[in-house]
This record gives C-alpha cells, structure tokens and sequence, in this order.
C-alpha cells in the first residue's frame, strides 16, 4: 500500500546490489520511490558506504504511524550493514520540517549517522523516533533562522544535538 505521489529519495554509494534492493522494496512498501545509484561520486575509501533517505514528510508521530514496519525494518537493516562492514557507514535521513498546529512548517530536518562504531550507530539509530516532541519543542522555542536544522549523535551524551549547538559538559 503506497502513500501517495510524494516520493522519497533514496540515494545510496557503495552498498551491494542486494543491499539496495532490500531497502528499496521496504519503502517501496509505503512510499513511491525514486532511487539514486551514486556510486561513480565514491572516492572516500575510509567509508564502506552512504546512504541517504530524503522523506517529503515532516518528522511526526503520524509519518512513524504511517511507516512503522518499514522503519523497523529499515532500522534493521542499517544496524546489520553496518555490522559486516569494518568501515564506516555513513547514512543521513532528511525530513520535510515538523508538525505544528495541525500544519506543517517547512525546513529541513537532517539526521547524520557518522563516524560512530557499532553499538554507537545502534543507540543513535533507535533513538530517532523518540526525538519528535523533544526536537519539536527545542526548535520552536529558539527557532532562529536557516533553512535547516542538522543533528548528529554525540556518543558522550548519549544523545541527538544540533549541530551548531555549544558543547556542554
């Protein structure tokens, strides 16, 4: 059952053939997909791999709602990819602003998953959909200008920050 004509973006360097394929057909089972193969832009031989999800949706309990399973199995996924690699898997997910009022105020939301070893990918990647009230009510009350608003797991909190964010101990 696809969600529908919006597409999600779904570009992806250096991962198998049947890795692609696996996470294609997860979404697929949503969303309409458009995929990207750029794997003639890999020249990072420090990384085994990026991934990158682009979701014309905000981040909100209803798109989780909406793509429970998938996202669990996208979880999956990611966490066992970056099992077998000795590298690093780098894998961002963009979303389509935030819900507020019942409407959608529009920027963009981005995810990155980088240099973290495995269990650190792990606890960053099932912490995702637990942040929509938090990053809801951080970037409501100091929302100050950009077109978007990038976090990143930082392993000595143990939690997402916003890039740009001071450095608390």
């Amino acid at each position: 059952m696809q969600e529908s004509s919006r597409k999600v973006r779904f570009s992806h360097i250096g991962i198998s053939l049947a890795e692609s394929e696996t996470i294609y057909g997860i979404l697929n089972g949503t969303f309409h997909v458009l995929e990207e193969d750029q794997e003639i832009f890999f020249t990072d031989a420090g990384v085994a791999g990026s991934i990158k999800f682009s979701f014309p949706y905000p981040f909100s309990d209803p798109f989780f709602d909406l793509f429970s399973e998938g996202w669990y199995q996208i979880k999956h996924v990611l966490k066992d990819m970056k099992r077998r690699r000795n590298k690093d898997l780098e894998v961002q997910f963009y979303f389509d602003g935030l819900l507020r009022d019942e409407g959608v105020v529009h920027f963009g939301l981005i995810f990155q998953l980088k240099n973290l070893n495995q269990h650190e990918f792990e606890m960053a990647i099932e912490k995702i959909e637990y942040q929509v009230d938090t990053i809801t009510m951080e970037l409501f009350k100091k929302r100050e200008g950009g077109p978007t608003s990038t976090y990143t797991y930082n392993v000595a909190k143990r939690r997402w920050i916003r890039q740009n964010e001071p450095y608390e101990t």
